[in-house]
């Protein structure tokens, strides 16, 4: 699997422009192991970024949708603040493992997985 580097990852999603090298370079190595050695090399690269661009928002380190999730408010649909009021998001039709339906990053990371795993034939 080719190498990515942190000026790659920032040119492909400017929102973590402003992070360290050393904090890509650790979630892009974090997410290799999430990757198929089969997937072709454009998926496997994609791939790679979008679990890194998911990690680091779970870690509230990036743009707007990092500072959701700061707030723990990853799954909010509203918020009033006279007398306060929450709602949560409907559960999506379909339930993404872990974590990944939380993010934009982890829901586009779950598509390309997709697409390039093999199905399973039920008999």
């Amino acid at each position: 699997m080719a190498e990515i580097t942190p000026d790659a990852f920032r040119a492909r999603f400017p929102a973590f422009a402003g992070l360290p090298d050393a904090a890509l370079a650790g979630a892009l190595a974090e997410a290799a192991p999430r990757i198929g050695a089969a997937w072709p090399a454009a998926d496997a690269a994609l791939g790679r970024m979008l679990h890194a661009a998911h990690t680091l928002t779970l870690d509230g380190q990036g743009g707007p949708e990092a500072e959701l999730a700061r707030a723990g408010a990853l799954d909010l649909k509203a918020l009033r603040s006279g007398t306060l009021h929450l709602e949560r998001r409907d559960p999506p039709a379909e339930v993404l493992p872990g974590t990944l339906g939380l993010t934009s990053y982890g829901r586009r990371f779950h598509e390309v997985m997709r697409r390039n795993s093999v199905g399973v034939a039920v008999v």
